[in-house]
């Protein structure tokens, strides 16, 4: 099986064919003058099993990872891996005439009738699955959260989601080491207070983190941090799949008394502690 890397996931897609014993193959990108983007494959791809690793965090990934599949055309198999799929939380239409961005996305990678199979990690919202022309799978990443959580040592944690959508996630991070899990909720005390705290696990003199699938802005992490800081949480860490961390995220973050953040590798950064090419290369062999 022959690895190519896109443009933003070069260091992801090279643990990976370091996981499954191969090398990544070489590309060549660069820009043109009118921002126009050139991609070529070098290695001889013709009658092999290729997969194509890249995230799309900007139009340009997305133009990226459409021309790497037509570059592969000639291959045997071709499998793509997404392990951030940018646009998915564009999932319905809320106006007349709104484009569903992701279904948009997902009908132009699968289109042209290239691709064989495609892979994404923790995916938004996994109806946008269904609009892949192929078989799309989505992986689970939390697990490997929890496990970076327990070789930290970090004593009796609690596993706090933002929001009740992340319950699934905290569940899936905190369940395989026993770990307490919660969400916060928002409770109207009066026309001009709001009370964040856990449903039910009290925070107080103990250690905390924080998981979401997504980073962006950071707002409702260095919210929830604050909040869970004056509740008399002991450290606070945060964790997430995919970190975004645009415009001034982290200093937000950090600010709020957050102690370290933690991500995956699926968006490459200073915070890409935890690796998810083994558990996409364990699922390339099956």
């Amino acid at each position: 099986m022959k690895i190519i890397p896109g443009i933003s996931t070069q260091v992801l897609a090279a643990r990976i064919a370091t996981e499954l014993g191969g090398t990544v193959s070489l590309c060549e990108f660069k820009k043109f003058p009118d921002g126009e983007l050139y991609t070529r494959v070098i290695d001889d791809i013709k009658d092999e099993e290729v997969t194509i690793v890249q995230s799309l965090m900007a139009d340009s990934g997305l133009i990226n990872l459409l021309q790497l599949i037509d570059a592969v055309e000639e291959a045997h198999n071709t499998t793509v891996v997404i392990p951030y799929l940018g646009y998915a939380r564009q999932d319905k239409r809320f106006k007349p005439g709104e484009a569903i961005s992701s279904r948009a996305i997902a009908r132009g990678i699968s289109f042209a009738g290239i691709v064989d199979r495609i892979y994404v990690v923790n995916v938004h919202n996994r109806a946008v699955l269904e609009y892949f022309d192929v078989e799309a799978k989505d992986l689970d990443a939390a697990p490997l959260i929890g496990d970076y959580i327990a070789q930290k040592g970090i004593a009796q944690p609690v596993i706090i989601g933002p929001d009740e959508g992340a319950r699934e996630l905290a569940k899936a991070v905190a369940a395989p080491h026993g770990f307490d899990y919660d969400v916060l909720e928002k409770k109207r005390i009066s026309g001009d207070e709001v009370q964040i705290k856990p449903k039910e696990v009290s925070v107080e003199g103990k250690n905390v983190v924080i998981v979401d699938d997504i980073i962006s802005t950071g707002g409702t992490i260095a919210e929830a941090a604050s909040m869970l800081k004056a509740q008399d949480a002991n450290d606070i860490y945060v964790t997430c799949i995919h970190g975004l961390f645009v415009q001034n995220a982290t200093l937000r973050i950090l600010n709020a008394g957050v102690k370290s953040i933690v991500a995956t590798d699926t968006i490459e950064s200073i915070f890409s502690e935890i690796s998810v090419a083994k558990m996409i290369a364990d699922e390339l062999t099956k």
